[in-house]
């Protein structure tokens, strides 16, 4: 029992260590970090920018006007940010598998999954992390919600389970990496489908495409569900209430999932210098 018990704050400790070492190889280039930030901040402010444009456009999507859609949006950038600044590494794994790197990361004392996190400090994970927390701040004050504690407590664990499902869809490419050769077009196709439709009103896909993607992709979680229940929306959603209002948890489940195959395909791994 006691091993268990410190085994958390052992992981802990470790990835501190090994992030803060990551992050001094990055922060040695100051140029490059600046550009490399405003890049974060840019690449996520145009997805904002155009859906001011589109509603700009077309005023109301699937019923929901500018306010609404924004703050779900914003959700789905917070959410986002907390995947991807202390997790968005997994990225590089399919590198690391393919270039033989993994197989000192089994030689180690520490966990190989820990070392894929903090293989590399993404300073472009920053700036989406600027964005994110700017964005909800500012698009929930001018959100329709009559903001109370409880409201805001709820808001804070739904971004945060909308992060842990990202890094779990992440996770489990990981684990598809020990056997498939690539998985980047899959990861390439999950994040672009996640940054151009989870801020959005995901009903308006129709009943079919939203079941999937609350079962086989489930996205939904990430912010829409969460956001329906704050704005009082939950009527439009083709769900039970309170379904919607444990949607935060899902981020446990889809996470849990993901890591349970990450550790199930590790055997499966075979160095490419064998």
């Amino acid at each position: 029992m006691a091993d268990h018990a410190d085994q958390a704050p052992s992981w802990f400790r470790q990835y501190v260590i090994l992030e803060r070492a990551a992050m001094r190889a990055q922060l040695q280039y100051r140029v490059n970090f600046w550009t490399t930030l405003l890049g974060g901040v840019a690449y996520q402010g145009t997805q904002l920018l155009f859906l001011g444009v589109l509603l700009a456009k077309f005023d109301l999507i699937a019923g929901w006007g500018f306010p609404e859609i924004a703050f779900v949006f914003s959700m789905r950038l917070a959410s986002h940010a907390f995947y991807v600044v202390p997790f968005g590494s997994l990225m590089m794994t399919d590198f690391i598998v393919r270039e033989g790197d993994f197989d000192r990361y089994l030689l180690r004392p520490v966990s190989p999954f820990l070392q894929l996190l903090t293989r590399e400090f993404r300073l472009m994970s920053l700036g989406d992390g600027i964005l994110g927390i700017g964005a909800l701040v500012i698009f929930s004050w001018h959100a329709p919600v009559d903001w109370t504690a409880a409201k805001l407590a709820y808001l804070v664990v739904a971004v945060l389970g909308g992060s842990l499902v990202e890094t779990g869809i992440q996770t489990f490419f990981c684990g598809l990496s020990f056997l498939a050769t690539s998985t980047f077009s899959l990861r390439i196709f999950a994040d672009d489908s996640i940054t151009r439709f989870s801020g959005y009103p995901l009903t308006m896909f129709g009943r079919g495409v939203f079941y999937g993607f609350c079962t086989v992709f489930p996205m939904a979680f990430i912010a829409f569900l969460p956001g329906a229940l704050l704005l009082g929306r939950a009527a439009d959603v083709p769900l039970p209430t309170w379904l919607i209002a444990a949607s935060p948890l899902a981020g446990l489940a889809v996470f849990a999932l993901g890591y349970a195959f990450f550790v199930r395909m590790l055997p499966k791994y075979t160095s490419p210098g064998s």
